[in-house]
């Protein structure tokens, strides 16, 4: 038996397969309703590796930004006003015509052997990276000498000589004026021969308050302090300082590097978890 199908508008007798009606025309196909689900409250993938990346990156970024701060301040404070990180006020004395620093070790700038485009323009000498001064002040009233020796040359000239040399020097921190001083005797004979006649010092300074400044090269060194008259009882206020032009740049670079980090990682955290919420 046929089964009579009629429009539910204006019921007319519909055809099998018709999808209007002829009588009024209204659809006889019923239309599909899609949904779509609201999304998910949860943490997904993208939060998750915004927050773990961004996290790190904030994570290394303070501390460079605190590293960098710390770098730049320690270099203000032991500024001594002309560029010069030291320390000073320290007494020295011996009761022998001679106080010897020894192995003083000087790393050689290599730099200068590397052959690229920059350094064709600028080859840096030992003294554009760093800079050594010393300061001397008598206490005894007497002028004093203080030279640099290459360490063959501070053998031939005091190998022989009785001196005391400085075996130990400790501080507890940079604004110590009571470090610890041990000295070492050196036994041997009278030095004859004035230190001012000795053409081999890479560099020496005399008088009652004297200033030093040396660009080192690669190499071991001695520093000799004497009165300048070959008396014994050498008694002398020290300072010494070291002058690095691109110690604050660094410092500088550490911060901003810092800085640069941290933002970063908060931006990735704020678009990938906060502004996604």
């Amino acid at each position: 038996m046929k089964t009579m199908v009629y429009c539910k508008k204006c019921g007319k007798e519909l055809e099998d397969g018709a999808t209007f009606c002829p009588g009024c025309g209204a659809s006889l196909v019923e239309g599909n309703l899609a949904y779509r689900k609201q999304g998910a409250k949860g943490w997904d993938a993208g939060r998750v590796i915004a927050v773990v990346f961004g996290g790190l990156m904030i994570l290394v970024g303070l501390p460079l930004a605190f590293a960098g701060t710390a770098v730049m301040g320690v270099t203000s404070a032991m500024d001594d006003g002309s560029g010069y990180i030291g320390v000073s006020g320290f007494d020295f004395e011996t009761g022998t015509q001679a106080l010897v620093f020894k192995d003083m070790h000087v790393e050689d700038m290599v730099m200068n052997r590397i052959d690229s485009p920059a350094m064709r323009f600028w080859s840096p000498r030992a003294g554009d990276l760093l800079k050594l001064k010393f300061s001397l002040q008598s206490n005894n009233g007497k002028d004093v000498f203080i030279g640099i020796l290459d360490e063959a040359q501070a053998l031939s000239y005091l190998g022989a000589a009785e001196y005391e040399y400085v075996a130990d020097f400790e501080m507890e921190s940079p604004i110590d004026g009571h470090p610890y001083i041990t000295y070492q005797l050196h036994s041997g004979s009278e030095i004859t021969v004035s230190p001012q006649s000795i053409s081999a010092w890479e560099d020496y300074e005399m008088g009652d308050d004297v200033t030093l400044e040396w660009e080192p090269e690669g190499g071991d060194y001695w520093v000799v302090i004497m009165n300048a008259d070959l008396t014994p009882g050498v008694d002398v206020e020290t300072g010494a300082g070291v002058r690095m032009p691109f110690l604050s740049f660094i410092g500088q670079g550490i911060l901003v590097g810092g800085i640069i980090c941290s933002l970063i990682g908060g931006v990735i955290v704020y678009v990938g978890v906060i502004k996604r919420s």
